[in-house]
């Protein structure tokens, strides 16, 4: 294969005199297989000129095969001027990991919307095909293609591409699993790293930092040291390293010093490895004597949903909990908390975990033996564990005894990499722990036609991914399925309607809907919750046997199995775990009602959060201001006298003057502010993006309000209400500090007023 490099550098191009050597532009690289197949690696700002070369140099169309690590903007700003992808006959196929939050096209049109460019994706003219990847393999003509999963801090994906003996690895961007000073770590991901590694003829490794950037500061970026690209490639037997995703504060003097200590490195170790320094304009010719055999047992084009996944977190840390909370609801996972390993032992089987984050205090210095009584209750010896460990803790005495499913993360843990590596430990065993219908080929089933057999065998397999149906043996998830279909739903069309009849239960395997119920003497229909992935619908109505009690949106996408309401008894009924997990399940959800309106409902005066509402709300609203690095304001006001006001004018009156102090504070400020009744006398406003120089325009705001409302609603008098105020640049996880200190404002100002 031959490969030529158009971009070598990271993070943002760095073009001008001082890397005019190895380069300006961000990454991409071009290969070519020995059957006329082009592939091109990430396509960063290098892409532009290698466009413009094949318009040059290429007969049109086009067939170009584009895999990209991760969407991070760096390896996907260069597209938009990827002169190709405006040709009419161009055949353009995208490949990459599905990302945070968005699908890979949203990802790569997101940076083509009329405010940053003149052209939409939807309006190139090329033919675009875009395939997200998971772990596994799968050929591009006749190039073998596997991936593996890289530790970054977004979802990337490293590729091996085997063609005509030869093989390259293409790993950028990844960083160590566990920093170990003097020796290349034997974490298992670092294991994993090498095996994937293991006897290329050329290794593109991203290199970005010297030993002593990494270890200064740069841990929890997301990228390798020089040191960890030639330690590993070593351990791998690799042939050629090219050093890659050079820092954008790195010129050409530096990378030949990078270049340098590299070579001095291998050859300190006795080793025959080839380096240099990625430099555009580099073309290699790699050539190889073996024909590599795929070593992924799955396909990477069978994408693994991760939605509706159930992690279980062991940590006595409230706020380790909270922060992880946060970390994993973005992606649709279900969150089991446990506070110790006693608990988790126990109630593991009922709680049927796909993964365990696990705080390394509660193994009692046992390290790996202490997660086997876990596995033992699960009865799954690979079950996967991420181990948050404190740094302190030795290598040896950490790695001692490691399973191939035991991840460790150094704490305090970086959130996006907990992200990152749960989501890839979900995306690789899901799949491999699903239940699997047992070979057809029982009475009744020898004589069915191969197409029903497999549309049996496909429909067992979607319901053995659903936690409620796992209690369920093969044949019983066989009979379930016998009379099952599967429907898809677009958004906005109805599942189910309000008023028919309960004869279906329907399992919800991929997407999102929305649970409506219509009140005839309501103009609107009322929002009663959502639903997702893993998740059934219709249960009450057909245990019941009553019509609809509410009408079922699609909210997007929506797949579902649905399941004949006699064939769904009939299972309850011969199925004792079935039926506790169902009432598991009816009971889980009465919680979540009854927590949600305690939590959430509103006060009953002046229809305000309530107290235990703005904590809640609070800790969410601080994360983002954080994260922002925006200042917060919080001001907390009593009502004056309120007392007086409910003996001399009744305690409709005082109502009435709370309700004016409510809605004053709601006109006065923004719809993004948090407003609460926080005591019986006491509001709280919670205001974020806010300096301390905009509390007057607030105060006078909310004074003008009282003034106004009182007087539309002939209230015998304006309420005045005693004030105080707390800002703080970096607010803190808990309430609690800034309202005392609105307090001991408070009383500043009423001992200066006095």
């Amino acid at each position: 294969m031959k490969v030529r490099f158009w971009g070598t550098r990271g993070s943002i191009a760095a073009p001008g005199p001082t890397t005019a050597r190895y380069g300006g532009n961000t990454s991409c690289v071009e290969l070519r297989a020995s059957d006329g197949t082009l592939i091109v690696l990430d396509c960063g700002t290098g892409a532009r000129e290698l466009g413009l070369h094949l318009v040059r140099t290429e007969p049109q169309p086009y067939r170009i095969h584009l895999f990209i690590g991760h969407t991070h903007w760096d390896h996907i700003q260069g597209f938009p001027f990827f002169v190709p992808a405006f040709l009419p006959g161009t055949e353009l196929n995208i490949y990459a990991p599905l990302g945070f939050q968005h699908g890979l096209e949203e990802a790569m049109a997101g940076q083509m919307e009329y405010s940053y460019f003149p052209v939409k994706l939807r309006e190139l003219r090329s033919r675009i095909h875009f395939t997200e990847l998971d772990e596994g393999f799968f050929r591009v003509g006749e190039v073998l293609v596997e991936t593996q999963y890289l530790n970054h801090t977004a979802p990337t994906i490293a590729y091996r591409m085997s063609n005509g003996g030869a093989t390259i690895a293409y790993v950028t961007d990844h960083e160590p699993f566990w920093s170990t000073e003097g020796r290349v770590s034997r974490h298992p991901g670092d294991e994993r790293h090498i095996e994937f590694l293991r006897g290329a003829n050329l290794v593109v490794h991203d290199a970005q930092y010297t030993e002593e950037e990494y270890r200064g500061g740069k841990v929890g970026w997301g990228h390798s040291s020089v040191d960890y690209a030639v330690d590993v490639a070593l351990a791998a037997g690799v042939d050629r390293l090219v050093l890659f995703h050079h820092d954008p504060t790195h010129d050409d003097a530096t990378m030949d010093a990078m270049q340098a200590t590299a070579r001095a490195r291998v050859a300190a170790a006795g080793g025959a490895l080839d380096v240099l320094a990625g430099a555009e304009g580099l073309e290699l010719d790699v050539r190889g004597g073996g024909d590599p055999q795929a070593r992924a047992a799955a396909s990477a084009l069978q994408h693994r949903q991760i939605a509706g996944g159930r992690v279980l977190v062991v940590s006595a840390n409230e706020k380790e909990v909270a922060a992880i909370d946060e970390i994993l609801s973005e992606d649709g996972l279900v969150l089991l908390r446990l506070p110790d390993m006693r608990a988790a032992v126990i109630r593991s089987a009922e709680l049927a975990p796909d993964l365990a984050v696990v705080d390394r205090e509660l193994l009692d210095g046992d390290g790996e033996p202490g997660l086997e009584p876990l596995r033992t209750a699960l009865g799954r010896r690979n079950f996967p564990v991420v181990v948050l460990a404190d740094t302190s803790v030795g290598a040896d005495g950490m790695h001692r005894g490691v399973g191939a499913s035991t991840d460790y993360l150094a704490k305090p843990f970086s959130p996006p990499m907990l992200r990152a590596r749960v989501r890839a430990w979900l995306a690789r065993t899901l799949l491999a722990f699903d239940v699997r219908p047992a070979p057809v080929g029982a009475a009744g089933e020898a004589g069915a036609p191969p197409e029903l057999r497999s549309q049996r065998a496909r429909l067992a397999s979607m319901l053995a991914t659903v936690p409620l149906f796992r209690p369920l043996s093969n044949e019983q998830r066989e009979l379930l399925i016998e009379q099952a279909s599967d429907l898809v739903f677009v958004p906005g069309q109805i599942v189910i309607r309000q008023g028919e009849p309960s004869d279906r239960l329907f399992v919800i395997l991929a997407g999102r809907v929305r649970v409506l119920e219509t009140s005839p003497d309501a103009s609107a229909d009322v929002l009663l919750g959502e639903l997702g992935e893993g998740e059934i619908l219709g249960e009450l109505g057909v245990l019941r046997n009553q019509t609809r009690s509410a009408t079922v949106v699609a909210v997007e996408r929506t797949h579902c199995l649905v399941l004949r309401q006699s064939d769904f008894l009939h299972a309850l009924q011969t199925s004792a775990e079935l039926a506790v997990s169902l009432l598991r399940t009816v009971a889980g959800r009465l919680y979540e009602a009854d927590r949600r309106l305690s939590r959430y409902a509103p006060d009953p005066i002046t229809g305000l959060a309530g107290r235990r509402a703005f904590y809640d709300q609070y800790r969410r609203l601080a994360a983002v201001a954080r994260r922002r690095k925006n200042g917060v304001l919080l001001i907390v006001l009593d009502v004056h006298q309120l007392k007086d006001i409910n003996d001399q004018h009744g305690y409709n009156i005082g109502d009435d003057v709370l309700r004016t102090v409510g809605d004053a504070l709601i006109e006065a400020t923004r719809t993004t502010d948090l407003v609460s009744r926080h005591g019986s006398d006491e509001f709280a406003v919670f205001l974020p993006d806010v300096g301390p120089n905009d509390v007057d325009v607030v105060l006078a705001r909310v004074r003008d309000k009282l003034a106004e409302l009182a007087q539309k609603r002939g209230l015998p008098l304006i309420p005045r209400c005693n004030v105080g105020v707390a800002y703080s640049q970096t607010p803190p996880d808990a309430a609690d500090d800034l309202l005392r200190e609105a307090d001991l404002d408070m009383a500043r100002r009423r001992q200066t007023s006095a």
